[in-house]
Order: structure tokens, then C-alpha cells, then sequence
């Protein structure tokens, strides 16, 4: 096995690579210097030992955005002159000297093991430690059997891989000689499946003629070079090599030179396509095409459609007749199922073996994302690529100058459907139509674009196939949403046209059903054959006497006429669409409205993208309700979009005050694959309530609340409101000063509250002022706010959310919230938010079945339900709901500065067996019980919270064992900050239950938490679970009379400030509260008017006090150096003594603790000390003060030097009933 050497190289590789890989064809960033850093990668061992060999998976940031390459080395000793070619660079090691650094595709050495890998012959090894398996690489054969490799050679030319024609032998040297393998290295590595391995693999599982067949492949895991998140990726594979044979766009081309007769070759190809399509039916996921798929598609094919045209000049006269063509696909009542293809299906693409047509790379298209190349697609893309590729191979004999071959073409086409229909048992003209033709219209755009970038000279070729496929349409169609910016309006004393639009579109959108309204709607430019440019302006107004268009700044009218379903029209000669409002008479009454459909969308590409991609970080600023401000020729628009996301949806709809709650008259257009749905409403202001209407599949409407609403109505209302922030916040010092501060390290001391209950009635800005006041008097350093996210039951304590991004308005507005928070920072208190990511209500109008599918919940009952809540769970894994949540804990942290955010229910979202019976849950992928994706999602939001605010925490209710939960992520742990330690709650309050007699038996109770307690970052909770529900206050928890009670109480609070750890505390336990909490009342406010109760608040101030002022109570929480125990075991007692201090800067700060459960006072109870001297008696909980008896110890201690306890002195004290005694040493 390698040897490591842990030295350095120099120049280290990553600056080899740096000079080296621009010079390669596969780097795609052509013409920019990388910026690399390493991500992973693996090693290969050389039998012999001679020579070193490392796969290095880098990513370049050097770009927009990071790529990810993989970059196979191998290490000699010496210079090899035949490699001479493949030379990296050379490198100087700490160790072994000199070493040359080759690519590794070349060296025999590297490409016999990565066979070897593929076979399972040979194991990928650690980099880090010398003979260890690297797990995260293995290799995956699909045909058994060791290959030796006798010799090969890398193919040249290609752009994104590196492919190796090797020479093998079966078994060993001594074996028969086999076909040819080919291995292809990824050069650029995608997350996800590759389709060329997958595709390719199925077909030879399949036993499929039509396919080399495949040997194997290699996976390997890496982070994620934005997010560090683990993703996988296909890294190699291997393929028979089918050597000495041409492809079927080299055969095709000769014969089309010599017109000569290729139908029968054609035939056959068709035959072979269609067993490919059949088998990949037979053996991948195929399925119906749903309308969200048909959506996606056309959108998809929209989307390229008018990127091609917006790039490739000759296409502009295209536009309306593509657009055509894509509606009257969107008609198709019927579509072919969706299964996976070829994906980039051309003659090139084929090899004429020996037995026939032969496919090959399954790739896809190559700019087409690899994740949208890896879904099921429709068949006929691949067969419209083919019926393209023909029609190239007699456009390039033209081009040549061999005369037309549209004879020819047309002859091979029909030859090849024949075929193809026969195989599949169909006629040809039950593959002709809309699907086909729309497919074919694709990829000659796609050609085009390809053309007018590399080879103009050939771009006539999808020019002409363009106008064949469009029917020789030659109008230019706009959709221009300009005017002039002095308002002119040219015209004609001639009446135009109006762009014409079939009756069968008109209805839907009459009845706002159609999904792009804008389409139709509003102003578009056309030029018609005569050269004349015309805009044709429609408006919905159903109920109308008649309409008139008031154009430009003089409003000059333009009479509409009536067509459909209440749709009016008017067209103008013009060279812009002008800037217009539509005037409708009811019954005589003018009514001058603005239009909604005159305006672009809101949302711009690089939003649609990101949030495709489930990384828009502000998502909150691009989705829901936001006002906007437009110039105008006539005057300045105020209005609202509204923008929400429902890809499944077929059709969606605004309502609300602004439109009498009537969703006809705002039907909201569909902005493509993305699923995003946007409309802008004139008129609209702060305060306007809506919902959306969605259409389902099925027909029916259904109205729901705004998932990005940031305000809602008053429940148990349920409609979302427009809002915008005007607070100007005056927290400066204190936001810069979080940004410079720990919270993990610093004192932290929690008041939990539940808002609607502290004191009921208050509004944000009334509570704000009477709890600032109360809690810095306490002292505490936070106020944890149970959840304020809107909810409309308030039994639920705000842990059942309906609306994620709003805060609740039974206690005001949004800003209202806000001047709570810079209220409590001006007084110095942090504010953490629960936040309930975990489940959501089954809500009707909220989020459940939100556009007729289970979007924002798991579809499998078995994963979408939690059934002890009866709620529903999020699909963690679907990236547009990761983004939602990730997005949403950024929201609280930035829009509302809060402090940290405290993450309820975290275990239910760890584990697919959370609280379900055996056969009740699906285990992962890995057969496990842990929630993958739950868990990718928990590290994703922590390291986006810690990114985007510095200085806030991360909190997790986590009430398992799970590890690494306040690890980092890069070390792969969950990244929260903070863990409620409920192990401890669970253990000291059964203790303290029991009656002070029989505490010596549950002594091991209390220090178990010690055993622990370093091994997460952890914060000692009393919160509202434990006083609820029959559980009893605190107080209520003791044993004894109430005076016996309030000692517990006090005892109880003093062990908990002292134990290492951050503290939190539910309100009204800081003065004892006799009666369990209860939601619907205020706290028992009158107890503070009792001495007793009042002594609890009052100590819990000095806690406080105490607790700010000695680092050793909080500095070192995490580590062991900070706790020292004196004495664990005096369970007869009842006591614990022990110390705490700040060891990390310096132990000069010292806390000795002796704290007692027991019913009786302690006379000269000994504890021993560290050191000599005077010990001040800080804390006495018994004090009178507190409304105790004042037994104690008058103040002070001295320290005799007899040792106790293991230390070198002690002394003696008084230590009360159920107390607690605090000792500093007197500076």
C-alpha cells in the first residue's frame, strides 16, 4: 500500500493545476484565470508501489458561480519522455524529492486501477490516512469479470470529459483478448445522476441490441462547493468500444452527396429508436404527463424558444409564430407519457456496428441542465432530433453544392417514422402533429443558436427548416411594455387589424382560467406584411355598456369592440404600445380604471433562477405582496404585485377588497418552469386583505392565504394583508456589537414568554415598555418570544404556523413587533424567536394541499403527517421548501434583528420512526431511520443564520441522544449553537419531587447530568412544557408547606444558574407561580404583593446579578475546565459542592457552590476550598431578603488550612434547609 508523507510540495499542486488547466479543452471557463480550492477527492494504490496516484475533485471560483472539476494526477520519480504530452508540472516534495505530475488519463499505471475500481477490484483509499478505504468512492460493475489493461489511448477533441480507448484482457495477462472498453472521466462534475451512465446502464440491464454495453461506473460524494452540503455525482464509467465502425452521420452525409437511396438504412434506424424508447419504458420510471409537466415543458420550451430568438437576430421575424406554435401545443388534450430518452438524439450520435444501428452518450443536450436532463421527457425528442439530423445531412450536401435534397430528406423521414410507428405497433400519422412539429421548432432554435455562435456559414440550414416547420410565417410579433417618454402616439387615419386570437383562447381568459393572461391581454406589436407597425390593445370587462382606451397624456379615446366572454378589443397604428387606461360605462356611470396586464413582471431572471435553483436567500422580497411605484406618460402607478409559488396549479388568481374578492378580474400569469405565479394590481395600498384563488387539476377553486404574506388579518380571520415597513430602527450600537460578540461564550440567561399571557391585552408597543422594564430589572440577558408567527388557533401556543413570514396581529403590526424588539435591545436584552420549521396545520386555506398536490408536505403519508400533533410535515428535500424555510429563519434574523431563533421540535424532524409504529415509517436510502434530508436542511438554515447574522444563536429543542448537534457543519455536525439539555430538566425535576427523605436514593439523579455535560453546547431549560398539562408549577413540584415550597423553588433556581450551562426560564416561575400556566389568562401578578413569592423574583435578581458579574459561571460552559466537582457523593446529605471558573481567561474568577436538598439545616458542614483565606458569602438563598429564615453564615468564611474534599483547605458552614450557599474569595 501508498505511503503518506504529511510534507509540502512546492509549488504545491493547487498552483500547478492553476497554469495548467486553462490550457485543457474540458475547462470550461475559456479566457479567466481559476481561483482554486480543493473539495475532495481519493487515491488509487500502484501494485508495484512506484508510482502515486490521486483523483482531486477542485472547485474554481474564479467564475459567476463555482465549478466543480475532476482532476486525476499521477506522481513519478522520474521524468517518462512518452507521457511527455500529459506533463502537469513538476513539484519538489519534503520527502521523496522531485516529482513529475502527470495527467493521469494518459498513465497506464492509473488507468489499469481505475478499471480495477470500476470492476471491484481495486478500492478507493483515504487521502488523509494511508491504507483506508475512502468510502464515499466506490466503483459499481454491471458485467463480472477483472479487465487487464494491455494498452490505451485517450481520445482527442472532446470538451467536458476525457475518454480512454483501452485494450483489455479477461482476467489476467494471461487471458483472451476482448472487446475494446472505453472509460469515460468527467472532467466537470454535476451533482446528481448522469444520464449517459444511467440510460446507457439500463438498456444493457435490459439486454438491449441498440447500446454498447456498459461495464460499470464510479460514484463519488463531495461538498457542495456553495453550501458544503454532501452531494453525489456519477465520477467515471466504462463502455464496450465499438472500434473501426463509422456513425450514422458520416454514412448518411456520403450517401445524401450522391442522392442516393438511404430509406431502407432509415428504416431500420427507426426500428432500433424505437426499441430504445421501449425498453427505457419497460426499465425506468415512465408516468402520465401530468398538467404541472405540461406546464413544465411548454414553459421549458418557451423559455429556449425565446432566449433563441432574443440572441439570433434572423429569428426575430419568428416570435409570434413560435408562440403560436407553443399555445397550440399547450391545446393537446392528449400527451404522450413521459419517459427517459436519448436526450441528444442525431445521426453523430449513432454508430453503424456491426449488427445493426448502435446508440450511444446518453448525455442529454448539452445546454440543458444535467438535473432537467435526468427527468423523464417525451420520447418524440428524441425522434424530432433524428427527423433535425436528417435534415442536416442533406442541408451539409447542399451547402457543398450538391443541389437540393429536400427530395431526399423528406424520402429518409418518412422512412424513419415508418419504421419507428411499425415497431412501436403505431401508424405515422399517430406520431405527426403538434408534439412532434413543437419539438422539431426546439431543436432548429437550438440549432440556431448553435450556428450563429460557431459556424455562420451553416446557419441557413435551421433558418430554412424554421420557416418549412412554421409554415413560412414572416410577422414580427412583440410584446413591447415601453412608451415614448414625451407620449406621442403616432397613428393612421386607417382602422388596423387587431392581432387576432381564436375564440378557444378568448374564453379562458374571459373567465380568468387562462394561465397566461399577459399573452393576451394588454398592448402588443405587430408589424404586418405591409410593413405597418399595430398595437392591439384588449381589456376584461365583463358587464360593460362599452369600452374606450384613453391613450398617452392627452387620454385621446380609442373605442373598443366587444368579442367574448367579456374581453374588449382596439388596435392602433404605432410604433410602441402606448401608455393607456381603459374607461368602462355600467348603466351610464364612467368608470377609468388602470390595466394590470400592460405591465412586465416583478421578478426579474436571476430571481426566477435562484429560486429554481432553492438558494434565494431574500426570498420574502420577491414573492407575496410588495408595493411598487411606476413612471408614467399620464401619472405615476401605485399599486401591489403579488407573486406566489404553484407549479401544479392550472391557473391562479387574485383576490381580494381591491377586486370585491372576484378573481376574474385578476387572473395572475404563469412565469414558466419555475411555478411561479405574478400579477400587478394598480390601486392596491397598505392594509389591502387578499388570498389566492387556485385553480386544481381537477377544475375546482380553492382559496388560500399568501404563504409569503409578511401581515395578516386578526384571527380567527384568515386573509393576508398588503404591508411595508417605514420603522426606523434605533439599535445601531447594539446590532454592531452582536456582530462582534460570541453569544456561545458570553452569559446568557433566558426569560421565555408567551406574549398573549404575560399580561393580557398589551399590544407589541404596551408590552414592550412594561417588559423591558421588568426583565432588565431582573436581569435577565434575553426574552425568548414563543412562536409570533401568525397561527389562528391559539391553543397551539403559536407552534401550528399558517403564515410563516407574518408576524401575529392580534397585538398589532409587523412594526409593532419591530419596536418591541429595538426596546428590548435598548435596555440591553436579546430577543430570541421560537421558530416551528418541523410541521404545519392541515389548514384548508393555508398550506396544505396548497395548488391540488402535496407541495409544501411530503406526498407519503408516511413521512408528510405527524400524527401525534395532527399536523403535516414539510418535504425537506423538495428544494423550493427548503428555500422557503432556510429564507424564513434569515427573514426573523434580518427583518426583524432577532437575536437567535430557537428550533421547537427538532427530534420529530431527525427520525422517520419519530413516535410511529413498526411498518409505519420509511427508513432512508442508506435503510436507516435518520431523516436525510431533514437533517441537510438543519445545517443548510444554521449556516445561512450564522452567515447572514453575525452574532445571533442557533437553539435546538433536541430531546434524543443524536450526536453532534451543536458540532459544526463543516465538521458535520447539525451547526446549532445551542442544545436544550433535557435530560437534565427531566432528571432534577423527578429529583426534586421526591420528599428530601428519600432523596439519597435518587442522589445519582442529580450528577449524572455531569457526565455529559461537555458533550454538546447545552442550555438548561424550565420552560412552559413543564409547567402545563397537569405537570404543576414549579412551586406545586415541591414537597412540603408553601413556606417549604418557596425554599425549593429558590434552591431549585440557585442549582440551575450555577450548573454549567446557558439558562432559560419560563415567566411567572421567576416568582413561584402557584397555578399552572394557562394561555387564555394573564400571570398571577398578585403574588408578587406576597413577601414569599416576591423573595423568589428578587433572587432571580441576584442570580442574574451574580451571574453577569462572574465569568466563572458562564465562560468555560462548554468545557470541563470550567466545573471542578468538591464533593459528588454525599447523597446522604443531600449536597452537592462544587466550583466553577473562567479556566479559558485565565481562572482568576472563582464560584464555589454547596448546595442543599435537604429538609434539615447542616451545622458545620465542612467543604473544602482551593486555597486559604476569606470567602465571601455572595448568595445565601435562605437569606431573609429572599423571605427566608436567615440561616447562614453572617457574611463571610474563613478558610483553615485542613484539607477536605482533596483540597488543601476547608472550612466549616451553616448550610439551611433546601439552600444553596455561593463562596468568592475575598480580593
Amino acid at each position: 500500500m501508498a505511503e503518506i508523507h504529511k510534507t509540502t510540495m512546492t509549488p504545491g499542486k493547487l498552483e500547478l493545476l492553476t497554469q495548467w488547466m486553462p490550457q485543457q479543452r474540458w475547462f470550461a471557463a475559456k479566457g479567466t484565470a481559476p481561483i482554486l480550492r480543493k473539495l475532495g477527492g481519493y487515491r488509487l494504490d500502484d501494485p508495484a508501489g512506484e508510482v502515486g496516484i490521486e483523483v482531486m475533485i477542485v472547485a474554481d471560483d474564479g467564475g459567476a458561480a463555482p465549478v466543480v472539476y475532476q482532476v486525476p494526477l499521477t506522481y513519478r520519480g522520474s521524468e517518462v519522455p512518452e507521457l511527455a504530452h500529459a506533463l502537469v508540472g513538476t513539484s519538489e516534495h519534503g520527502v521523496l524529492g522531485k516529482r513529475w505530475i502527470y495527467d493521469a488519463p494518459h498513465d497506464h499505471v492509473f488507468v489499469a486501477q481505475l478499471l480495477n475500481l470500476i470492476t471491484g477490484d481495486a478500492q478507493a483509499q483515504a487521502q488523509s490516512i494511508s491504507d483506508t478505504p475512502e468510502l464515499d468512492v466506490a466503483g459499481h460493475s454491471l458485467t463480472p469479470g477483472k479487465l487487464w489493461l494491455t494498452s490505451q489511448a485517450v481520445l482527442k477533441g472532446e470538451q467536458s470529459n476525457t475518454s480512454v480507448i483501452c485494450q483489455v484482457l479477461d482476467g489476467g495477462p494471461a487471458g483472451a483478448g476482448l472487446d475494446p472498453v472505453i472509460v469515460k472521466i468527467f472532467r466537470v462534475l454535476a451533482q446528481g445522476e448522469n444520464p449517459d451512465v444511467v440510460v446507457a446502464g439500463a438498456l444493457t440491464q435490459a439486454g438491449s441490441p441498440y447500446v454498447p454495453a456498459v461495464r460499470g461506473d464510479i460514484e463519488g460524494h463531495w461538498p457542495d462547493p456553495v453550501t458544503g452540503e454532501d452531494v453525489r455525482g456519477h465520477l467515471a464509467f466504462a463502455q464496450a468500444f465499438l472500434p473501426d465502425v463509422e456513425d450514422a452521420w458520416r454514412v448518411a452525409g456520403a450517401v445524401a452527396m450522391e442522392n442516393a437511396d438511404f430509406t431502407a438504412s432509415a428504416r431500420d434506424l427507426g426500428i432500433a429508436t424505437a426499441g430504445i424508447h421501449r425498453d427505457l419504458a419497460a426499465h425506468l420510471p415512465s408516468a402520465p404527463a401530468s398538467l404541472g409537466e405540461q406546464r413544465r415543458l411548454v414553459g421549458s420550451l418557451r423559455s429556449r424558444g425565446m432566449a433563441a430568438v432574443a440572441e439570433v437576430p434572423e429569428l426575430a421575424h419568428l416570435a409570434q409564430a413560435v408562440e403560436r406554435e407553443l399555445r397550440e401545443l399547450e391545446q393537446v388534450a392528449t400527451w404522450p407519457n413521459l419517459q427517459r430518452i436519448h436526450g441528444d438524439y442525431h445521426l453523430g450520435q449513432v454508430l453503424n456496428g456491426p449488427d445493426g444501428w448502435v446508440a450511444i452518450d446518453f448525455e442529454g443536450e448539452p445546454l440543458r441542465p444535467l438535473a432537467e436532463r435526468s427527468l423523464p421527457d417525451l420520447a418524440l425528442r428524441d425522434v424530432a432530433g433524428m427527423m433535425r439530423s436528417f435534415d442536416y445531412a442533406g442541408g451539409s450536401a447542399e451547402l457543398a453544392g450538391a443541389g437540393s435534397r429536400r427530395a431526399w430528406v423528406s424520402d429518409v423521414q418518412r422512412a424513419f417514422l415508418g419504421g419507428y410507428a411499425d415497431a412501436l405497433g403505431l401508424s405515422i400519422d399517430d406520431i405527426l402533429g403538434p408534439v412532434l412539429r413543437t419539438l422539431e421548432v426546439d431543436k432548429a432554435l437550438y440549432e440556431a443558436v448553435y450556428e450563429a455562435r460557431n459556424r455562420p456559414t451553416w446557419l441557413p440550414i435551421p433558418l430554412a427548416a424554421l420557416d418549412r416547420l412554421l409554415g413560412g410565417y414572416d410577422s414580427t410579433a412583440r410584446n413591447v411594455a415601453s412608451t415614448p417618454k414625451d407620449g406621442a402616439l403616432p397613428m393612421s387615419n386607417t382602422t388596423p387589424t387587431p392581432r387576432v386570437v381564436d375564440h378557444s383562447v378568448l374564453g379562458p381568459v374571459g373567465r380568468g382560467e387562462f394561465a397566461l393572461p399577459h399573452d393576451v391581454l394588454g398592448g402588443h406589436r405587430d408589424v404586418a406584411a405591409d410593413g405597418t407597425s399595430v398595437v392591439t390593445l384588449r381589456a376584461r370587462r365583463p358587464l360593460a355598456d362599452d369600452v374606450t382606451f384613453l391613450l398617452g397624456a392627452e387620454q385621446a379615446p380609442l373605442a373598443a369592440t366587444h368579442e367574448v366572454d367579456g374581453v374588449w378589443v382596439a388596435a392602433l397604428e404605432a410604433e410602441h404600445v402606448p401608455d393607456y387606461r381603459v374607461q368602462a360605462r355600467y348603466n351610464g356611470t364612467a368608470v377609468v380604471t388602470d390595466d394590470s396586464y400592460r405591465f412586465l413582471p416583478t421578478l426579474g431572471d436571476v430571481d426566477l433562477h435562484l429560486i429554481g435553483e432553492g438558494r434565494h436567500e431574500r426570498l420574502w422580497e420577491v414573492l407575496g405582496a410588495h408595493l411598487h411605484t411606476f413612471d408614467s406618460v399620464i401619472a405615476p402607478v401605485h399599486g401591489a404585485s403579488f407573486a406566489v409559488w404553484a407549479p401544479n396549479a392550472r391557473a391562479v388568481r387574485v383576490v381580494g377588497d381591491f377586486n370585491e374578492w372576484d378573481g376574474t378580474r385578476s387572473a395572475m400569469r404563469s412565469l414558466g418552469s419555475s411555478g411561479i405565479w405574478e400579477l400587478f394590481v394598480p390601486g392596491v395600498g397598505i392594509g389591502a386583505r387578499y388570498k389566492y384563488e387556485i385553480g386544481y387539476a381537477d377544475g375546482s377553486w380553492h382559496e388560500k392565504a399568501d404563504p409569503m404574506a409578511r401581515a395578516t388579518e386578526i384571527p380567527p380571520s384568515t386573509a393576508s394583508v398588503v404591508t411595508v415597513s417605514d420603522y426606523v430602527w434605533d439599535d445601531g450600537d447594539w446590532m454592531k456589537q452582536r456582530a462582534s460578540s460570541d453569544p456561545h461564550s458570553g452569559p446568557m440567561s433566558v426569560y421565555e414568554v408567551h406574549l398573549g399571557s404575560w399580561k393580557q391585552g398589551l399590544s407589541y408597543r404596551e408590552a414592550a415598555d412594561q417588559l423591558a422594564d421588568y426583565v432588565s430589572w431582573l436581569g435577565f440577558t434575553h426574552v425568548e418570544l414563543m412562536p409570533v408567527a401568525e397561527h389562528p388557533f391559539g391553543g397551539s401556543w403559536g407552534y401550528q404556523v399558517t403564515s410563516y413570514y407574518a408576524p401575529t396581529a392580534r397585538f398589532g403590526v409587523p412594526d409593532d413587533l419591530r419596536y418591541l424588539v429595538d426596546k428590548l435591545h435598548s435596555v440591553g436584552v436579546g430577543v430570541i424567536l421560537d421558530w416551528v420549521p418541523a410541521h404545519f396545520p392541515k389548514d384548508a386555506w393555508a398550506l396544505a394541499n396548497f395548488d391540488g398536490t402535496a407541495l409544501y408536505e411530503h406526498p407519503d403519508p408516511r413521512r408528510g403527517e405527524q400524527k401525534d400533533w395532527g399536523t403535516l410535515v414539510f418535504n425537506f428535500g423538495r428544494t423550493e421548501v427548503r428555500n422557503f424555510l432556510v429564507a424564513n429563519a434569515a427573514y426573523w434574523l434580518q427583518e426583524f434583528h432577532i437575536d437567535g431563533l430557537r428550533v421547537d421540535a427538532v427530534a420529530s424532524m431527525l427520525y422517520l420512526d419519530y413516535s410511529r409504529e413498526a411498518g409505519a415509517w420509511e427508513p432512508n436510502i442508506h435503510g436507516g431511520r435518520e431523516n436525510l434530508e431533514a437533517i441537510s436542511l438543519l445545517q443548510e438554515a444554521n449556516a445561512v443564520a450564522y452567515r447572514v447574522a453575525p452574532g445571533a444563536v442557533m437553539i435546538a429543542e433536541e430531546s434524543t441522544s443524536f450526536p453532534g448537534v451543536t458540532t459544526p457543519t463543516s465538521a458535520g455536525g447539525l451547526g446549532f449553537g445551542l442544545k436544550w439539555n433535557m435530560g437534565w430538566m427531566n432528571d432534577t425535576l423527578n429529583y426534586i419531587g421526591q420528599d428530601p427523605v428519600n432523596r439519597r436514593y435518587h442522589h445519582g439523579e442529580l450528577t449524572f447530568s455531569l457526565v455529559y455535560a461537555f458533550s454538546e453546547q447545552f442550555m438548561l431549560p424550565f420552560s412552559h412544557d413543564e409547567v402545563v398539562h397537569g405537570k404543576g408549577s414549579l412551586i406545586n413540584k415541591m414537597p412540603g408547606d408553601e413556606r417549604t415550597q418557596l425554599a425549593g423553588v429558590r434552591g431549585l433556581l440557585a442549582y440551575q444558574w450555577s450548573h454549567p450551562g446557558k439558562q432559560l426560564l419560563f415567566m411567572g416561575q421567576e416568582f413561584a407561580q402557584a397555578a399552572e400556566w394557562n394561555e387564555d389568562a394573564s400571570l398571577d401578578w398578585w403574588h408578587l404583593d406576597d413577601w414569599g413569592h416576591r423573595g423568589v423574583a428578587e433572587l432571580v435578581r441576584r442570580l442574574n446579578q451574580l451571574y453577569s458579574e462572574h465569568p466563572a459561571l458562564w465562560a468555560d460552559d462548554f468545557t470541563p475546565g470550567g466545573f471542578q466537582w468538591l464533593d459528588a457523593n454525599d447523597g446522604d446529605h443531600n449536597v452537592l459542592a462544587y466550583l466553577r471558573t473562567d479556566r479559558s481567561r485565565g481562572g482568576d474568577d472563582v464560584v464555589v457552590v454547596v448546595q442543599s436538598f435537604s429538609g434539615v439545616t447542616h451545622e458545620d458542614y465542612r467543604v473544602g476550598l482551593p486555597f486559604g483565606g476569606t470567602w465571601r458569602e455572595v448568595l445565601n438563598t435562605d437569606a431573609q431578603e429572599y423571605a427566608g429564615y436567615g440561616v447562614g453564615n453572617l457574611g463571610r468564611l474563613e478558610a483553615s488550612a485542613q484539607p477536605h474534599h482533596g483540597r488543601s483547605h476547608s472550612a466549616t458552614l451553616r448550610l439551611p434547609a433546601l439552600g444553596a450557599i455561593w463562596l468568592t474569595p475575598e480580593r
